[in-house]
């Protein structure tokens, strides 16, 4: 959100107040109403219909915000009125009004109210969810506060690793407008791996290297309902004047344009006048172009001309730098085992982690473990769950063991119930025997007989071997082919197994 206030009372960057005559007005006065407009509303509807598409303006002891588009107007008043009004009150006291305004075209505004025509209301689509929040919203008490964020997801706070360490870079160069960086950036992954924040922090950046560049990010969700609001008002031209003079746009979740064929025409116009211009675009997506159903062809091909690069899932190490970094935000001190047990429950994304960051942390306050207390690997446990289970509460048998080792290493059951000594067969027996020790409740020598072994001994000594490896963390050959680290193979397959 930009904020400003009248002409009359301008703010100044170098000071906390500005005045007009002998009037002094606090200069964070439009920040402190969005700040609870922030609160009343939640950090997701303000990431998507505030802090990006309007400026707060305080004139005359009332509140005007100025819209990107009428578009963006309809919708604030009609779901979020209230809410701003009650905030704008609390600040400038009972008698203050708000108006709602339309900026037309760069440099001016619109001075007719926003209204709500009943066409708006159909064809209304849910809000994104993968937007992240740009304020804490539970008591920030008992964090540091030099840990405190202040704004939205950047590109320093991005945690790199070997699983985005190109995205993190041609991210950077984008955003700094670096030669060799690319017209058009596709990134794409699973969800809740740091797409979104790679956008958000790109195009924060790109404004704070040019403050005239022109960007603005949309999630695909967006950029749909606005066009047809667009299509259905008659309000097409000034719809795509306000995408096409960007030097930045940058889309999310792109894939939500699928099996939209008037829209993905559309949107297929709109790169090909921003790439004639020598704008960027950059856009996430779940899947890789050519994989995501019903994209245009043409669109597809103007996706590939560009930079495709993969987010993939954090690896281990990466996931223990995680915990220990998004704890201590959240002022929880950890212990080496608790940090262990987390990074290894939490396979599958960011979000997960911060999900089973946000239970330990619920468990510690219920059993006032506060302050400089250290929290144990036990609480982790029980945080999260019994192990010996999967997610549908179904317990975790010998055979599903077996069925899962054999697939994440890349061998036959018959090869691993045979007397062979391939590095992978006995790789898979190894595992199979420690993940049945740890996951479920049988004995060495039902392990032995499930793997088809005579007497437990050799079972007992498998498992002995993993251990070792898993200390030393050793590298061993996975179904793909390419060596992995043993704590994340084994990390994969307890994921796998409590999947179901």
């Amino acid at each position: 959100m930009k904020t400003c206030l009248n002409d009359t009372v301008k703010m100044t960057p170098s000071r906390n107040a500005a005045t007009s005559g002998d009037e002094t007005v606090p200069a964070t006065l439009p920040e402190r109403i969005g700040r609870e407009i922030a609160r009343r509303v939640g950090p997701r509807r303000w990431d998507m219909w505030f802090d990006s598409t309007t400026d707060f303006v305080v004139e005359d002891g009332s509140l005007r915000i100025d819209a990107d588009s009428r578009f963006v107007a309809d919708w604030i008043e009609r779901h979020f009125r209230d809410a701003i009004q009650n905030a704008a009150r609390a600040e400038l006291g009972d008698t203050a009004q708000v108006r709602l305004e339309v900026r037309s075209r760069p440099g001016t505004r619109s001075t007719e109210p926003a209204e709500t025509p009943a066409e708006a209301r159909k064809g209304e689509l849910t809000e994104d969810t993968n937007v992240r929040a740009p304020a804490p919203r539970r008591d920030t008490a008992r964090r540091p506060a030099s840990r405190r964020r202040e704004s939205g997801p950047n590109l320093v706070t991005f945690e790199t690793g070997e699983s985005n360490r190109l995205a993190l870079d041609a991210s950077r160069r984008v955003a700094e407008d670096l030669e060799g960086a690319a017209s058009i950036l596709f990134i794409h992954g699973d969800c809740g791996i740091g797409k979104t924040h790679l956008l958000r922090g790109l195009c924060g950046r790109r404004q704070e290297v040019d403050r005239r560049s022109k960007v603005r990010y949309l999630t695909g969700e967006q950029f749909t309902n606005e066009y047809i609001h667009a299509v259905r008002h008659r309000e097409l031209d000034a719809f795509r004047k306000g995408l096409r003079r960007l030097d930045l746009l940058a889309i999310d979740d792109v894939q939500f344009l699928s099996n939209k064929s008037s829209t993905q025409s559309e949107f297929l116009h709109t790169l090909d006048q921003l790439a004639m211009r020598g704008a960027t675009i950059v856009v996430a997506s779940d899947a890789h172009p050519r994989t995501v159903n019903r994209f245009s062809g043409p669109l597809t091909s103007r996706f590939l001309s560009g930079m495709v690069v993969q987010v993939e899932r954090p690896d281990r190490e990466l996931r223990v730098r995680l915990t220990k970094r998004l704890s201590a935000e959240r002022g929880m001190r950890l212990s080496e085992s608790a940090t262990d047990t987390l990074a290894s429950r939490c396979v599958g994304s960011v979000r997960e982690l911060l999900g089973g960051l946000a239970r330990l942390d619920a468990l510690a306050r219920i059993d006032g473990i506060e302050g400089e207390r250290e929290i144990g690997s036990i609480a982790v446990q029980r945080a999260l769950g019994d192990e010996s289970t999967s997610s549908g509460g179904r317990p975790i048998r010998l055979a599903n063991i077996i069925e899962v080792v054999c697939e994440a290493v890349g061998v036959d059951r018959d090869e691993l119930l045979s007397t062979g000594r391939h590095r992978r067969v006995v790789l898979a027996r190894g595992l199979c025997a420690y993940l049945a020790r740890e996951m479920t409740n049988a004995c060495f020598p039902e392990i032995a007989t499930a793997l088809g072994r005579t007497t437990h001994s050799t079972v007992h000594t498998a498992d002995r071997r993993i251990r070792r490896q898993l200390e030393a963390d050793e590298m061993v050959p996975s179904s793909a082919g390419e060596p992995i680290g043993l704590r994340d193979l084994v990390d994969e397959i307890r994921r796998s197994l409590r999947r179901g």
